[in-house]
């Protein structure tokens, strides 16, 4: 009995190491490097096609994003192919040599791949959108401070904060107090503030992220078992996401001064869902 389930393994083995299997595990990484190559690519010519986008249309930043959005679709389209293609075209061609359960191996490398072009994107999204925006604020500045003079003395007046309320402007030359009231399209703007916030906060943002990535590797332990890992890993989440959302408003406070004054409360308010889901798995 044991000598025929050792024969039946050595079969098995075999069929592994098969010339043709192996051929065909050489074709499925070679796919899956061409579509790295063609995501890094995406997103290099992304970068560029949407920030010529933005100047040929003449700082019209809602065709630019729409682009975006666009081309993202696409990007993340990508992982679907991955899916695909192994389902439909290398799993079926596999399985002539190994059983399905025996290609959980191969399939992972899919997976992993389009979970990594995933988070890729999302970070991306935040670079991307933080340089439109900002190459886009600073075009509706520059437009500002050119048509904005001293009613006393015609000098012009540079605006330098605030730009999305009416506030009082003192003329360098003569003094003169001028109320700077923001146009249409500057009031409708005032959105891109987010991206130029998160831009800023990447660094804070990274961190972040690679802390609740340290935190899903950490099997969640059962009741009788030592939790010390698992709530230092808890903490040290709590920490960077904080962090995070202290940069990110300070950041966004730069440019909205009204919120100087609430950037504790709304830290506290984008934190609440962690320490709702910290009361649930830990009770504290």
């Amino acid at each position: 009995m044991f000598g025929l389930f050792g024969k039946k393994e050595k079969k098995e083995e075999t069929k592994e190491q098969h010339p043709e299997f192996l051929k065909l595990v050489e074709k499925w990484d070679a796919f899956l490097g061409k579509m790295t190559t063609r995501f890094n690519e995406s997103l290099v010519n992304a970068e560029e096609a949407l920030i010529d986008n933005l100047e040929e249309n003449d700082y019209d930043i809602d065709p630019t994003m729409t682009a975006w959005q666009g081309i993202k679709s696409q990007l993340q389209g990508l992982r679907t192919k991955i899916d695909t293609t192994f389902d439909d075209k290398v799993a079926p061609q596999m399985q002539e040599y190994i059983e399905r359960w025996k290609l959980i191996d191969q399939n992972q490398k899919g997976v992993r791949l389009g979970e990594e072009f995933l988070d890729r994107i999302e970070r991306f999204e935040i670079i991307l959108e933080g340089k439109i925006s900002k190459k886009f604020y600073d075009h509706a500045v520059k437009g500002l401070n050119e048509n904005f003079t001293c009613t006393q003395c015609s000098a012009k007046i540079e605006v330098r904060k605030d730009v999305f309320h009416s506030h009082y402007v003192s003329c360098d030359y003569c003094n003169t107090v001028n109320t700077f009231t923001p146009n249409d399209k500057i009031t409708q703007i005032r959105w891109v503030v987010d991206n130029l916030a998160k831009h800023t906060a990447i660094t804070e943002w990274d961190t972040m992220q690679q802390a609740k990535k340290e935190f899903q590797d950490i099997r969640p332990p059962r009741e009788e078992q030592d939790k010390t890992e698992y709530i230092t890993a808890y903490k040290k989440r709590e920490e960077t996401e904080r962090a995070f959302w202290i940069k990110y408003f300070t950041e966004r406070s730069e440019f909205l001064p009204d919120y100087k004054e609430t950037i504790e409360h709304d830290v506290d308010v984008k934190m609440k869902w962690f320490y709702e889901e910290r009361k649930r798995d830990l009770n504290f």
